[in-house]
């Protein structure tokens, strides 16, 4: 299982779409992967559309996105990418990719910050 996730990581163009670039940056600084940034630095510019992430997932382009942590419940300005995500996405428990709450690995992601990863495809 956790060999499927991780070839799934790097078949897909971004590892992961997020908030803000502020949560971009740590993720990208600890995987040396790209990461979406949805929401510009600060999450608050509403710049990605339910329609481009949808072609992203389609393609195969995208497979995980976080919402939530740092930038709040919806993890940013758009509420219609915040809906269309958690009801389209599969949420992912901490567990399958942490190895604890505090991992240092996660905490510029999804770790103890509040946020929520969820699987597509």
């Amino acid at each position: 299982m956790l060999t499927v996730t991780l070839l799934s990581f790097y078949c897909a163009t971004w590892l992961v779409a997020v908030p803000s670039a502020q949560e971009a940056s740590t993720i990208i600084l600890l995987t040396g992967r790209p990461v979406i940034a949805m929401g510009g630095f600060t999450g608050g510019d509403p710049a990605m559309t339910v329609d481009e992430l949808q072609r992203y997932v389609r393609e195969g382009r995208l497979r995980y996105i976080i919402l939530g942590g740092r930038m709040g419940p919806g993890g940013g300005a758009n509420s219609a990418v915040t809906a269309w995500v958690q009801k389209n996405g599969t949420a992912v428990s901490a567990g399958e990719y942490a190895s604890t709450a505090d991992d240092s690995a996660t905490s510029g992601g999804a770790g103890d910050t509040g946020a929520q990863l969820y699987r597509f495809g």
